[in-house]
């Protein structure tokens, strides 16, 4: 019996809506909705992934530890209505739940309750075994993104076999910072470090998974680094780098955010670029070392700013909030202080590149220097 199919036996069986979740309460199945039953009230189920103060709630009455039938009471706070969950349980431990909710003249009896929690172990069965078949690919995922040369190759064999990424198909790698609601069957994850990695198959119709992964991320409040498409096993290592670097210049600049992809960072992509120490003694040549060295705030906002906004004054004062004479001032101060031409555009892009890059590759690549960007 498939999962659906359980669902809808217990449906018919209690006359109730049904709604079966994993242990991370993503979606499984769910029964057509019976007239009696208010939509809106059930939404908080009726979705891919079930919003965090909802699953708290469920889970306070003790659903994980149980092997019997609990009844949760109405929560106006979560557009809850009263319901009873039937643990799907398997091997002693919960790997999903039943959500019953009858229909408003109907009467759920004990007997029924006991072919509901017989049915209920069905779907636990097949929800482990799906738990650690996909406990292993997080592995074989992990290894190929990041393991040795032996794991990387185990990595291969493991994902080809599973049949989800045809040889020489493209793919695309997702790392997401923060909840990832449950994505598309047809995708892998794996945990890495504080990220979770997700790795999308190229489109097949008119939806576009890998926007559809990014989007779902980021609308659960998730920054979202998006690498570039290429085809093969062995260019997903290639393509979760880039995702890497987009998720963490997502936090650094929010204006790239919440979903950066690799396709549109710009001059940031020169972070991935050969070793750190050899890319920041790049781009903070002695100009822009200057300059971050005399350590006036307001100086490097009037200067990122200006640079930002392609030297168009009037926009860069109107942004700052300061007169125009104020910001010609600073202008002049930054010339002073850094030795550069600012009406040069060689030495606009040089200032402009050490401003940008540098501060990213000092904050979040692991070299250190506390000068930059704090005042006297």
């Amino acid at each position: 019996m498939t999962l659906d199919e359980v669902v809808t036996e217990v449906a018919e069986r209690l006359s109730a809506s049904v709604v079966l979740v994993d242990r991370a309460f993503s979606l499984m199945a769910y029964s057509t909705q019976s007239p009696g039953v208010d939509r809106d009230r059930v939404q908080s189920i009726l979705t891919r992934s079930c919003p965090p103060e909802a699953r708290a709630w469920y889970e306070s009455f003790g659903i994980a530890d149980t092997a019997r039938p609990v009844i949760t009471p109405e929560n106006p706070d979560i557009e809850a209505s009263s319901r009873i969950c039937l643990p799907a349980r398997y091997a002693g431990a919960a790997y999903g739940y039943l959500f019953v909710l009858p229909d408003e003249n109907s009467a759920v009896s004990d007997g029924d309750l006991t072919a509901a929690m017989s049915l209920a172990g069905q779907a636990g069965a097949q929800l482990a075994h799906t738990a650690r078949g996909r406990d292993d690919m997080a592995v074989a995922v992990a290894d190929l993104l990041e393991g040795d040369r032996k794991a990387f190759a185990r990595a291969i064999t493991r994902i080809e076999d599973s049949g989800l990424f045809p040889d020489g198909g493209a793919l695309t790698v997702l790392a997401v910072d923060g909840l990832l609601p449950a994505p598309g069957t047809r995708s892998l994850l794996a945990p890495i470090g504080s990220l979770t990695a997700v790795m999308v198959p190229a489109a097949e119709g008119a939806v576009d998974p890998v926007r559809s992964v990014a989007e779902s991320g980021a609308g659960a409040g998730a920054l979202v680094g998006v690498g570039g498409s290429y085809r093969g096993l062995r260019s997903a290592r290639r393509s979760w780098q880039q995702a890497k670097l987009g998720a963490r210049i997502a936090r650094h600049d929010e204006s790239t955010g919440p979903i950066a992809y690799w396709e549109e960072l710009g001059i940031y992509r020169l972070a991935s670029c050969g070793p750190t120490g050899a890319l920041a003694d790049a781009v903070l040549t002695p100009s822009v070392r200057a300059l971050l060295d005399h350590r006036n705030v307001d100086l490097l906002a009037t200067a990122q700013t200006y640079l930002d906004r392609a030297g168009d004054t009037a926009a860069t004062a109107a942004i700052l909030g300061i007169h125009r004479q104020t910001l010609y001032y600073r202008l002049a101060k930054i010339e002073e202080v850094s030795g550069l031409d600012l009406s040069v555009g060689a030495q606009r892009l040089e200032l402009h590149v050490g401003l940008t890059l540098g501060r990213f590759i000092f904050e979040h690549q692991g070299v250190r220097d506390t000068s930059i960007g704090q005042e006297n």
